[in-house]
């Protein structure tokens, strides 16, 4: 071969290489790997609540799978519609997210006019935790059982004051359903949060309300409230001597509640798929879900992904929307 030909073939092969090299070294530079700072986890209820025990508990597990810092960060009010506003607001990479109950999600659907479209606004990650209700009363309440309760409240129309965490909140809807099926009137006083409507039971401002076991455990243990009954098909394994709605013949009360972490819309696909990875592992430990199980939380959540949690926004939004429009 001559020497002008090997000078040519030498050229060839070396813009190849170089042809292939230079774009992969480009797509390195633009994937950068996640994450590779501290996460925000916004929460928009009051400390001491069923999502600020999980978003804590969460938390430390995400940093050690993550390998970075998450802090859990309270944005308090309209029945957590105003942490669920500061993520979306928030740039989307993954650095800022948000821990919603599906109380949120009701909340939003009750106005005709909200102000934030949630599932045009935040992108789903993935379940964390699904959680039943309990009927709770103070220990001043002389009634013991559902049915003592109901005759209480039918001799005494109005007076029994009924707690709730917010306006229209699944604390406050339940309520409204229990009305409605036993054919009494409560007294409804609504606070920013379950811990403050725990407050004026103890109190003794307050005769009962609905809420999550998570958030009525500690109480409960304590005897400082009594059980009435879960708003379950049956009995929950944390509460075995309270009956459930459903063995007391009010199916119209037997709910779930699930909490789940979301990002900004926008947020890129490998950040969400990250972020989902981490919380299965995380609820695939066997420690961690014996410790989130001992606090009420049921984390055994098959066919966990985005697509899912989608599905279930869109889902009970449009039911929400028919039913309080």
């Amino acid at each position: 071969m001559g020497l002008r030909k090997m000078i040519m073939s030498a050229l060839i092969v070396s813009s190849s290489v170089i042809g292939f090299a230079m774009p992969a070294m480009a797509y390195d530079k633009e994937i950068k790997v996640y994450p590779d700072r501290p996460i925000t986890l916004i929460v928009g209820f009051p400390p001491g609540g069923m999502v600020d025990i999980l978003a804590r508990h969460m938390a430390k597990a995400m940093t050690d799978e993550l390998g970075q810092r998450v802090i859990v960060e309270s944005r308090v009010g309209a029945t957590g519609s105003v942490g669920a506003s500061v993520v979306a607001r928030a740039a989307p990479d993954g650095y800022t997210i948000y821990l919603s109950p599906s109380a949120v999600v009701l909340f939003l659907a009750a106005h005709a006019e909200p102000a934030l479209d949630f599932s045009e606004a935040l992108a789903p990650v993935g379940k964390v935790a699904v959680v039943s209700s309990v009927m709770v009363v103070g220990n001043h309440v002389k009634a013991r059982t559902l049915a003592e309760l109901i005759q209480s409240a039918k001799e005494n129309p109005g007076a029994l004051n009924m707690a709730s965490p917010g306006v229209n909140t699944l604390g406050h809807m339940y309520g409204e359903m229990f009305q409605s099926a036993a054919g009494v009137k409560l007294q409804h006083i609504p606070h920013q949060g379950a811990a403050p409507a725990f407050s004026d039971i103890l109190g003794e401002r307050a005769d009962l309300m609905f809420t999550a076991v998570p958030s009525a455990l500690a109480h409960i243990k304590d005897d400082r409230v009594r059980p009435i009954a879960v708003l379950a098909p049956n009995r929950v394994p944390l509460l075995p001597d309270t009956p459930s709605m459903g063995e007391l013949g009010f199916s119209e009360l037997v709910n779930s509640d699930w909490l789940g972490i979301f990002a900004p819309v926008g947020t890129p696909s490998h950040v969400i798929s990250r972020l989902n990875r981490s919380i299965n592992k995380i609820l695939a430990d066997a420690q961690v879900r014996k410790q989130l199980a001992g606090l009420g939380y049921m984390v055994n959540l098959p066919d966990n992904t985005p697509e899912s949690l989608e599905d279930l926004v869109v889902q009970q939004s449009r039911q929400w929307k028919r039913t309080l429009h």
